[in-house]
């Protein structure tokens, strides 16, 4: 059952990663759609190159045991903006994809640092 566990997550960790760096890399090129959503919004272009180098850096690291957390915090704190300004364009119908892959990324963040000890080991 352990087996079937792991391989899940590591699914959907690289799931999230082709998603992630694929949606990067359309911002880093300048995706006409993507260009005129971050305009839409009132943002630079220059904070289109920021998220897209986020994204990308961000879907890499989650396949990398020492970088995962980063990664994942990375991540979520794009999330958290791209919920926070749908809400603020009044964008309800799409804000659930955004707010899913918040929790996703803090529950990644959150198991990615914790180092299991056993019970009676004690921390140095």
């Amino acid at each position: 059952m352990i087996g079937l566990r792991i391989f899940a997550k590591w699914v959907m960790i690289v799931g999230l990663c082709l998603m992630f760096l694929s949606s990067g890399i359309y911002k880093l090129i300048g995706h006409s759609e993507t260009t005129v959503a971050f305009q839409a919004f009132g943002f630079p272009h220059w904070f289109q190159v920021v998220i897209g180098l986020g994204e990308v850096l961000g879907g890499l690291g989650l396949l990398m045991k020492k970088y995962a957390r980063y990664a994942a915090y990375t991540l979520a704190v794009i999330m958290l903006g791209a919920t926070i300004i749908l809400l603020l364009h009044g964008d309800t119908t799409t804000v659930a994809i955004p707010f899913v892959l918040l929790l996703v990324f803090l529950l990644i963040g959150r198991q990615s640092g914790s180092k299991k000890q056993p019970n009676n080991a004690t921390p140095i």
